[in-house]
């Protein structure tokens, strides 16, 4: 495989790549997958079919195992530090912002900010009324990785809200 092939390999195959290593992994360790898939490629250039079909088999195949190492090395480093934390539920020390994100224009704003998967999450955490375990099943997630995205999300939508609260009559406008 010359440098021009690989190149538009990396082209046809990137964004399908990413979008596969994407449903298993966060967005970082998917963008790390598909960087080591193809670094793996290149480095096994001349173990690559002739063949186009093949050869998009071969590649989805170095990716999945990328996946699988990387999921390997969080689940690694998730349990060398599980007693750091008692993982019992706590009540929440603030009231949750998710309830004031549907009843308002700056909740209409802060949804919009929200990336496609950011959104697919809220939809399922917070507006279908299901338990944690029925969510990460619906999302093909494991419950602990339903629990972290969530928690992030609701930092991310405090995030905007704080940004929204400053700068609330512009938002007000934009959004009537």
């Amino acid at each position: 495989m010359e440098e021009e092939e690989f190149t538009a390999l990396y082209r046809q195959m990137s964004g399908r790549l990413f979008s596969f290593a994407a449903r298993r992994l966060s967005p970082q360790a998917a963008d790390d997958a598909v960087a080591l898939t193809f670094e793996t490629v290149w480095d096994k250039r001349d173990e690559c079919p002739t063949d186009p079909d093949g050869r998009v088999g071969w590649v989805f195949t170095i990716c999945r195992y990328k996946i699988l190492q990387e999921s390997d090395r969080f689940h690694r480093k998730h349990h060398d530090s599980r007693f750091a934390h008692d993982f019992r539920p706590r009540p929440a020390v603030t009231a949750d912002v998710s309830d004031s994100v549907v009843e308002s224009a700056v909740g209409h704003w802060i949804y919009q900010q929200l990336s496609a998967l950011e959104r697919d999450l809220f939809d399922v955490a917070f507006m279908k009324g299901v338990s944690r375990e029925q969510a990460s099943a619906m999302l093909s997630i494991s419950v602990g990785t339903f629990t972290t995205r969530v928690s992030r999300l609701r930092a991310r939508i405090k995030t905007l809200q704080a940004l929204a609260d400053e700068s609330e009559p512009s938002i007000g406008k934009g959004a009537s």
